[in-house]
């Protein structure tokens, strides 16, 4: 199971959450209470990947988790080295489809 981490926490200790991932950990992150993103490990089966160096992350996290909300991962480099990478975050509920047609009104008959 993956810890949840909070947008904030994720910026201000980066360096520590990037050297636990590439340990082995994971982590969801959450923006205001909502799971946006998934940092893990990086593997080659990531498509889409967009590198940013840790300084460039911490500097544009906002802009990068809206990024990867619209479905692109990127990989976070430090020292020319890849280190982890975000995800989508794909384990949300998905909201229920509209009506394809409207509602057939009641007998108003008693």
């Amino acid at each position: 199971m993956c810890d949840a981490i909070g947008v904030g926490q994720l910026r201000g200790d980066a360096r520590n959450y990037i050297e636990r991932v590439a340990a082995g950990d994971s982590f969801n992150v959450l923006r205001r209470g909502r799971p946006v993103a998934r940092l893990q490990a990086a593997h080659d089966r990531h498509h889409r990947l967009i590198p940013v160096s840790l300084d460039e992350f911490r500097r544009r996290t906002g802009r990068l988790l809206d990024r990867i909300e619209a479905g692109e991962t990127i990989t976070i480099e430090l020292r020319g080295e890849t280190m982890a990478a975000m995800r989508p975050w794909t384990d949300a509920p998905r909201p229920k489809p509209a009506r394809m047609s409207p509602p057939r009104p009641r007998p108003t008959g008693r």
